[in-house]
């Protein structure tokens, strides 16, 4: 084989294998994974909604930038409490930024309750729905909050649930009176005079110096001897 050919040969072959690399960085990333793809804006004029693709929160509404994704078919959510949630499905192309546009329609009002008090339970027209703080929806109309906590006042408030819209409730429970209160026992009582350590140390004292009073008198009591000398004699006294 001449060399020419032999040349044209190895072109050829260097070529055909650059096509195959180039056809092979062309292939579609498979859907659901991230990495390089094209970018997804969403537009939504409702704020604080959170956007998810594929089950996993991307953005926030109003999104300034647009996100990666994938090529290939997604599912989107756009949701927010008070609104009901907006859920399609897209298909991201090469070259081709995909835009949606999305309208939230809102359908219950939002209470936002907080208290002084971790932990208080938050009812709504009598029904439990978690604990403060918290967000919650709540059926448009009247609504009657109840917020209790053991030991504590039980607070009741009527609000106006309005659809899309927060109705903040900032809640002060009272603590319950002394007496009143179960979970706060009351204190032992102040001790009766004859109870206090200083009456006892008086009356332990005084044990004690009529002990030894009456230790003296009975020395004194005793019959003596006196004897005198040879020539006096002994008397007894008695």
């Amino acid at each position: 084989m001449r060399p020419s050919v032999r040349a044209m040969i190895a072109v050829l072959l260097l070529a055909s294998g650059a096509a195959h690399a180039v056809d092979h960085k062309k292939k579609p990333l498979p859907a659901g994974r991230r990495g390089d793809g094209v970018g997804l804006l969403v537009s939504c004029a409702t704020p604080g909604a959170g956007i998810y693709v594929d089950g996993e929160l991307v953005a926030q509404s109003p999104m300034d930038r647009p996100v990666a994704v994938t090529l290939g078919d997604h599912s989107i959510k756009v949701a927010r409490l008070g609104f009901a949630p907006f859920i399609d499905v897209f298909t991201a192309k090469a070259r081709a930024e995909v835009r949606l546009e999305v309208e939230l329609v809102p359908v219950a009002g939002v209470l936002h309750v907080t208290s002084n008090v971790p932990g208080a339970r938050v009812l709504v027209d009598g029904r439990y729905v978690g604990d403060a703080p918290l967000d919650v929806e709540a059926d448009v109309g009247p609504r009657a909050v109840q917020v209790s906590k053991g030991g504590y006042k039980d607070f009741f408030e009527n609000v106006m649930a309005v659809a899309g819209q927060e109705s903040p409730l900032d809640v002060k429970l009272e603590e319950l009176p002394e007496g009143a209160n179960p979970y706060k026992p009351l204190p032992p009582p102040p001790p009766r005079w004859y109870q206090k350590g200083w009456v006892w140390g008086v009356i332990a004292a005084s044990a004690v110096v009529v002990a030894g009073a009456a230790v003296g008198v009975g020395f004194a009591a005793q019959p003596y001897d006196v004897c005198g000398k040879a020539d006096v004699g002994c008397f007894s006294a008695k």
